[in-house]
């Protein structure tokens, strides 16, 4: 018995850490609903270091991207998206998790759309001892040939459903720029935080942080972008 306990100990010692990822509010009851209201608020959660978090904001006003600690509330403008940084917003649904420190790789896989990107994350991140069968954060930054993004912008008094959930969203793209992904992945999670048809809910932002999008399709190319995930 002594045996079998020591082994015990060694494999759960041995064993990788995983962090926490949590959820504010399911995509579900935004999408079939309607509830937009706020679940969660981000000055409760930017005060403690190191947290990354993403989402739709209160009432779907917008995108949200918490990138250690700093929060950054894109809105949709008259022209274009404007992005503040803000710990008072408050969110309609945020899967977030703290992470102290990140270990990265190289990604040298043809990334040409979203499902080959969703593929990266899966082989890169097994490669580096992260377990699939737990929900983690990921980001990935560097040069990409395109990323086309959402900015979310329900209006007030309009009746929201599923087939109608980006009837005011405003679209664009980033093309041939350095940006930054934050990215979370679960394939137990689909409609929670990710929608049904992704194991994936990813934010995007350029590199002078003007816009952040949901991620709506992705290109890169090849060896140029750097995946991390939790050390």
């Amino acid at each position: 018995m002594k045996i079998t306990l020591a082994a015990l100990a060694v494999l759960f010692l041995s064993a990788p850490p995983y962090v926490e990822v949590k959820v504010a509010g399911e995509m579900k009851k935004i999408m079939r609903q309607a509830d937009l209201s706020a679940h969660i608020s981000l000055d409760t959660l930017v005060n403690k270091p190191h947290i990354y978090g993403l989402g739709p904001a209160e009432g779907i006003k917008g995108e949200i991207l918490i990138i250690d600690s700093k929060a950054y509330w894109c809105k949709a403008g008259a022209e274009q998206p404007v992005t503040v940084i803000s710990e008072k917003v408050k969110a309609a649904m945020l899967v977030y998790a703290q992470v102290p420190g990140w270990k990265q790789a190289t990604i040298t896989d043809e990334i040409k759309d979203y499902t080959s990107l969703e593929k990266a994350v899966e082989k890169f991140a097994v490669q580096n001892e992260q377990t699939l069968e737990e929900p983690f954060p990921f980001l990935i930054k560097g040069n990409i040939n395109m990323a086309s993004w959402h900015v979310i912008d329900w209006k007030e008094g309009v009746a929201h459903t599923f087939d109608t959930h980006k009837q005011f969203a405003k679209y664009g793209r980033f093309t041939n720029e350095p940006v930054i992904l934050l990215g979370f992945y679960s394939n137990k999670h689909h409609s929670i935080f990710t929608h049904h048809t992704t194991n994936m809910h990813i934010h995007v932002m350029d590199k002078k942080k003007t816009i952040v999008g949901h991620l709506e399709d992705f290109s890169a190319g090849t060896g140029t972008l750097t995946l991390s995930i939790p050390e």
